[in-house]
C-alpha cells in the first residue's frame, strides 16, 4: 500500500469514526514509510485538518487539497533535507495548523472558528504556500548570515527579556504572570527555530531597524501581546522596499509570491496571514461605517467612499443627486442603516455564513420584494469593548441589500460603538 493510500484509509477511518462519536482530537498519524518531503509536507498538513476536521471541509476537498499541497512542495523541493530540518519543518506545519484552524467552541466574538476558516480559508492556504516557498527554496546561510541573526535574535531576548508581565495580560490558558516569562522565552525560541518563521532567516540591516522600532510600539501593551505581535511586526519590517513605522502595513506590498496574486492586506496578531486577491469576493469586505465623516458603502466594489458633507439637507438626497455609485450608509443618532439609490434592505433569519450562503439568489430577491425597505434598525447590537462583550451569544444579525443595478450582497452586522458600525458585506456572483 502506498503513503497516499493510507492516508486516505486514516481519513475514511476518522471520518466513519465521526459518524460514530469517536474523539477525533485523540486520533494520531500513524507512522509512514520513507517518502519525499513534498508527500511528507501534504500529509502533515491535511492530517492537521481533519484532526479538527470543520464542517466545510469534505473528504473530496482534502483529497484534492492534499494533492495541491503536494504538487506545490514538489516545484520547489530540489534535494531531500536533512533528517534534523524535515523534523523542523514538519513540526512547524503542525505548528501552523494549530494555530491557524482554531476550533475552539467558546472562541470569542460572534463569528466562530468555523465561519472565520471558512471565509479566510484560501488566504491562510495560500499563505501556508507563501511560507514554504520561503522555507523549500531557502539557501544555506553564510557565516555572516549566521551572525547577522544571532545578533538579531540576542537582541530580540534580550528586549523580551524588559518587557513587563502584568496580571490582565492575555495570557494563553494555564498562563499566569509567575509562568509568563517561562512562557515567553519557549515561545521565542521555538519561532527562532521554525523553518516557516519570519524570524528564522536575519533580516536586513534596514529592515532590522524598521522592526525594532514597530515592536518598542507593542511593549507598551506588555508581555502577552509583544510576543504574539513578533510574526506580523516581523512581516511589516519585510513588507516594502522602503518603509517607515506607519505605512509598513500600508497596501501595494512589495511581497514576492510563488504564483500570480496580489497581497491587498494583512491580517496582523501572533498568526500572520495575507489577504489575497483572489480570495476577495469570496471572504468578503470588512469595514466600518461611522457617522461623524458619514462614508458611503459600495456593495459591488466593496469600498466605503467619505464624501465631502453636504452643508445641508440629507447625505441620502445629496448623494442621490450627485453620485452614480454607492448602496447605503450609517446614521449613528437613530442607529439604522439607510439605503441610497434606490436600494433595499431586508433582514436575513440566518444564524451563520454557513446557513446564508445556502440561500439561493431566488430566494434573497423575493425577501426584498415582499419586506425591503429604505433603512433598517441596529441599536441591539452591542458595542465591541466592555462586559457586554461576552462571546457568540451577543446580538448579531445579517441583512440583504439590493443595489439599484440589481447586484445582491449579504452583509453580517456585527457591533456599533463609538459613532461606528462594523459589517462584513459579500457580494454575490453575478448569473
Amino acid at each position: 500500500m502506498t503513503s497516499r493510500s493510507f492516508l486516505w484509509l486514516l481519513i475514511g477511518a476518522f471520518i466513519i469514526g465521526q459518524a460514530q462519536g469517536a474523539e477525533s482530537t485523540d486520533l494520531k498519524l500513524a507512522p509512514l514509510p520513507a517518502e519525499t518531503i513534498s508527500r511528507a509536507i501534504a500529509d502533515r498538513f491535511i492530517h492537521g485538518l481533519f484532526k479538527d476536521r470543520y464542517e466545510f471541509l469534505s473528504q473530496d476537498k482534502l483529497k484534492s487539497l492534499h494533492t495541491e499541497i503536494e504538487d506545490f512542495a514538489a516545484r520547489y523541493a530540489s534535494v531531500q533535507p536533512s533528517e534534523k530540518e524535515r523534523a523542523l519543518l514538519l513540526l512547524g506545519i503542525d505548528r501552523y495548523v494549530l494555530r491557524h484552524f482554531p476550533n475552539r467552541p467558546d472562541a470569542a466574538g460572534p463569528e466562530s472558528d468555523a465561519e472565520r476558516a471558512y471565509l479566510r480559508f484560501r488566504d491562510v492556504v495560500n499563505t501556508f504556500k507563501w511560507q514554504l516557498w520561503r522555507a523549500l527554496t531557502r539557501k544555506p546561510f553564510t557565516a555572516e548570515q549566521l551572525k547577522q541573526r544571532q545578533v538579531q535574535h540576542d537582541w530580540l531576548r534580550q528586549f523580551i527579556d524588559g518587557v513587563p508581565a502584568r496580571p490582565g495580560d492575555a495570557y494563553p490558558p494555564g498562563i499566569v504572570v509567575s509562568n509568563a516569562r517561562a512562557w515567553a522565552i519557549a515561545r521565542l525560541e521555538e519561532m527562532f527555530a521554525d523553518p516557516l518563521s519570519l524570524t528564522y532567516d536575519p533580516m536586513s540591516a534596514r529592515q532590522f531597524e524598521l522592526f525594532k522600532k514597530l515592536m518598542e510600539r507593542s511593549a507598551d501593551n506588555g508581555l502577552a501581546t509583544t510576543i504574539g505581535d513578533i510574526p506580523v511586526r516581523a512581516l511589516g519590517a519585510r513588507a516594502h522596499t522602503s518603509a517607515k513605522p506607519d505605512t509598513a502595513y500600508n497596501y501595494p506590498f512589495n511581497i514576492e509570491l510563488p504564483f500570480k496574486d496580489e497581497v491587498m492586506s494583512i491580517y496582523g496578531g501572533s498568526e500572520v496571514q495575507l489577504v489575497f486577491a483572489s480570495n476577495a469576493r469570496f471572504r468578503g469586505q470588512e469595514t466600518f461605517l461611522d457617522s461623524q465623516n458619514r462614508p458611503v458603502f459600495d456593495i459591488s466594489s466593496g469600498v466605503c467612499t467619505v464624501p465631502v458633507r453636504p452643508k445641508s439637507g440629507s447625505l441620502r438626497s445629496w448623494w442621490e443627486k450627485h453620485f452614480k455609485t454607492g448602496d447605503f450608509a450609517y446614521d449613528d443618532a437613530k442607529a439604522r442603516i439607510f439605503a441610497l439609490r434606490g436600494a433595499k434592505i431586508v433582514e436575513l433569519k440566518v444564524a451563520n455564513w454557513f446557513e446564508a450562503d445556502r440561500v439561493p439568489d431566488s430566494e434573497l430577491r423575493k425577501l426584498i420584494a415582499k419586506g425591503g425597505k429604505s433603512a433598517i434598525s441596529v441599536k441591539d447590537l452591542p458595542p465591541v469593548n466592555g462586559p457586554q462583550r461576552t462571546g457568540a451569544t451577543e446580538p448579531r444579525f445579517f441583512a440583504v441589500v439590493q443595489s439599484q443595478e440589481n447586484r445582491l450582497a449579504v452583509i453580517d452586522l456585527q457591533n456599533r460603538e463609538f459613532g461606528q458600525i462594523y459589517f462584513l458585506s459579500r457580494l454575490r456572483p453575478e448569473r
